[in-house]
């Protein structure tokens, strides 16, 4: 009677293990659809959200409980899968490092992205926390998403650093706040579809700065609905498109925009982003110029990179330190780079 208990155990083991084996494969299967093909439509944009390196760990555990025998004829052929799957999700999200260029602090500037969280998690103690991030940074420029009313803006950065700052409204959630002690000054409004934009000028250093801000709608698709949830992420190429738009559209009327900054929601690998490296004279994706792991959501799994700075190429010595607070879900970004003679508007 043991015995017969045993084989029925060891023939569910071996269903499972099976079971397992053929959904890892399909996963790794759409996951590589996702990362060739891209966000072409909604749906296959959701592929592009299966993250390589955690899938590529499975796999090689998965592969290392079966004794390599996953696959039949080929023993740990499910491992070097999964190794080729780690490396690829490893390598396409770490930087390069910061590019070489001499240290003059004349030129020199810093600007930071950060999704704050309407104030961040734990109340006033989140906040402050955030605030003494942003204040020990002491960036020349920042650039910050989900913002808390006015008032406590004011109140945690505005004292210590002598800021001014331009909202996009003044309200619980507003989307959008450009802050520096340098003179900096409003400049319009941007229609983009599926977010809010604004451009801002700033003097640093007796150069002008044109900041293009912005904040995508984290809502999900109105497509492919299950029991009244939706599963797909909101396609983002019509939000990019209006984007390269409005850069060209500047450029051409000798406004050029020199950053565009802010919480797009939506990866770099994304389709929408691939004509900025040539748009209005090309922009670098700053989070490559890292030395670290790219990702900025969630702060404390950063699987995906959906916060971007994108910095003109006129603009030299790029480097970039992203960093972690877990008083807000997203982590954040301070780009160091050169103005180039120039700059100006």
């Amino acid at each position: 009677m043991k015995s017969r208990y045993y084989l029925i155990g060891q023939l569910l083991v071996h269903s499972l293990t099976y079971l397992l084996t053929v959904i890892t494969l399909l996963f790794i299967l759409l996951a590589l659809i996702g990362q060739i093909v891209r966000d072409r439509t909604v749906e296959l944009g959701l592929l592009m959200y299966i993250p390589m390196l955690p899938l590529g760990i499975w796999t090689v555990t998965l592969d290392l409980w079966q004794a390599g025998y996953s696959l039949p004829g080929f023993r740990f052929g499910l491992t070097l899968i999964g190794l080729g799957m780690m490396t690829w999700g490893e390598i396409s999200m770490i930087g390069q490092g910061a590019t070489p260029g001499h240290f003059n602090y004349d030129t020199r500037l810093s600007v930071l992205h950060w999704n704050i969280s309407w104030g961040g998690r734990g109340g006033r103690t989140g906040w402050t926390s955030i605030s003494h991030e942003i204040i020990q940074r002491h960036p020349d420029i920042a650039i910050l998403t989900e913002t808390p009313p006015k008032f406590k803006l004011n109140r945690f950065l505005n004292r210590p650093m002598g800021w001014s700052m331009v909202m996009y409204e003044e309200s619980w959630s507003n989307p959008l706040a450009v802050c520096s002690s340098w003179p900096i000054q409003f400049e319009q409004f941007v229609k983009i579809r599926d977010g809010v934009a604004m451009t801002v000028l700033v003097k640093v250093k007796n150069r002008s700065l044109r900041i293009l801000a912005v904040d995508g709608k984290r809502n999900m698709s109105k497509r492919m609905t299950i029991l009244s949830h939706q599963i797909l992420p909101r396609w983002r190429t019509p939000l990019l498109s209006d984007i390269a738009q409005f850069v060209a559209h500047s450029n051409q009327q000798g406004k050029p925009i020199d950053i565009i900054a802010g919480d797009f929601n939506t990866i770099s690998r994304s389709l929408g982003f691939d004509i900025f490296a040539q748009l209005g004279g090309g922009y670098h994706l700053a989070s490559r110029y890292s030395s670290r792991w790219r990702g900025t959501w969630m702060s404390i799994l950063p699987l995906y990179d959906i916060d971007h700075i994108w910095v003109h190429k006129r603009f030299l010595g790029l480097s970039t330190d992203i960093f972690t607070n877990l008083a807000t879900d997203h982590r954040g970004q301070l780009v160091n780079f050169h103005l180039s003679p120039t700059t100006s508007l």
